[in-house]
């Protein structure tokens, strides 16, 4: 049978995506291994941390897989060198980092090695893992300068070593946002935690993998203390849902609900009643007939929020959708947003880094760059959701935690 125009385009587009850079060049940090970049475009031309994640979740099964492994070894390697792993590999992205999927994609990268036989990949994992463990404590819960990040009840927020809220935003990923009412020096965001949480339940996993009970113990115990400690701080129980906290004035923003609300879904902490609440009374407000609109509020010149959808939360959501069994509903998302991606790809033979969700045929808010073609995480979202929603049974990825 012929693949689909949309999957060929794909699949050649890797090819565009793959670079060697093994010397450092100009402001380009040099990496020993292959890695993706997110699109051809030159001006994103270096690996970033929180995309190498999600571009990794389409390249299994191509002739690029080995770039998973190999960007989980360029980061490790960034680590080592600067003692961080900073947004991108940039000499000006130092002074911040990125969404800590390092030990999720870590994950990915031991399933590769261990579906080729590798006989190595379970002392690999747990170098890989040891060296996450000195990320987490170094940058995401040091207390004091060039990583200010844990500041309230043990729990982080994004930074940037020039304290300016706009490069914290940029260290969310998120830039920019209605979250935080731009002050995200002053809030603990609850995706951030999340993903440390998840990270945690990653370290207690490793840990059993190697026979140290102890140390999986102590894990557990971590994230047991830290998922206590963010019911209290990032759920409202009047409104059923998670909001982004700020630490100054002790309160909760409850004037920008955004799909970071979802994030605790994904990684297992909120309870099977908070969960539902999140399902029934709010995914009905994010979705849109193209998907999940990123905030409920529109902002004329910030790129993540409404009308725009982003496929890493898509994936987010989805993902938690799943592991508290509403398959329906993660089906709906999934279908809603894979027929966008066409419909947007027979307009314009192209993928894009970002989508109007609200009207298929309206323009995206571009932000400070205007829109990409491309795009990896894009192209590797909805190969993973094609392949998922033709099954029976909707599986979630099992990726530690």
């Amino acid at each position: 049978m012929r693949q689909p125009a949309i999957t060929q385009y794909i699949d050649t587009y890797w090819d565009k995506l793959v670079r060697q850079q093994p010397e450092d060049r100009k402001t380009l940090i040099g990496l020993p291994h292959t890695f993706m970049v997110p699109t051809h475009d030159p001006t994103f031309q270096e690996m970033f941390y929180w995309d190498s994640f999600f571009i990794a979740l389409g390249l299994g099964g191509t002739r690029y897989e080995a770039a998973i492994v190999g960007m989980v070894e360029n980061m490790a390697y960034l680590y080592q060198r600067f003692g961080v792993i900073p947004n991108a590999s940039r000499y000006y992205f130092l002074s911040r980092s990125q969404p800590p999927f390092f030990t999720q994609l870590i994950w990915l990268a031991y399933q590769s090695k261990q579906a080729a036989g590798d006989a190595d990949c379970a002392t690999w994992l747990q170098t890989m893992m040891a060296l996450a463990e000195q990320e987490h404590a170094s940058v995401w819960l040091a207390t004091a300068h060039p990583h200010q990040r844990q500041v309230h009840r043990g729990l982080s927020r994004y930074f940037d070593i020039n304290y300016l809220d706009t490069l914290a935003c940029c260290e969310s990923g998120w830039d920019h946002s209605t979250r935080c009412n731009g002050q995200w020096m002053s809030h603990l965001p609850v995706d951030l935690n999340s993903i440390l949480y998840l990270r945690e339940c990653d370290f207690a996993q490793a840990a059993r993998l190697r026979g140290d009970q102890a140390a999986a113990e102590q894990w557990e115990e971590r994230a047991a203390e830290r998922a206590e400690t963010m019911h209290a701080v990032f759920w409202d129980a009047a409104s059923g849902f998670f909001y982004d906290y700020n630490y100054l004035n002790e309160e909760r923003d409850l004037e920008n609900p955004s799909l970071a609300g979802f994030y605790p879904l994904w990684a297992g902490w909120a309870s099977a009643d908070q969960a539902a609440q999140v399902v029934e009374q709010w995914l009905p407000q994010f979705m849109r007939s193209g998907g999940l609109v990123t905030t409920l509020k529109t902002h004329s010149s910030y790129q993540w929020a409404s009308p725009n959808g982003w496929a890493p939360l898509q994936w987010i959501v989805v993902e938690g959708l799943l592991r508290y069994g509403y398959q329906q509903q993660a089906r709906e998302v999934m279908q809603a947003w894979c027929s966008l991606n066409e419909t947007v790809f027979e307009r314009t033979n192209a993928m894009w880094e970002k989508y109007n969700v609200v009207d298929p045929a309206g323009e995206v808010e571009g932000g400070k760059y205007g829109s990409l073609p491309g795009f990896g995480w894009s192209n590797a979202v909805y190969l993973d959701f094609k392949r998922r929603v033709e099954q029976t049974t909707i599986e979630r990825w099992q990726l530690g935690g």
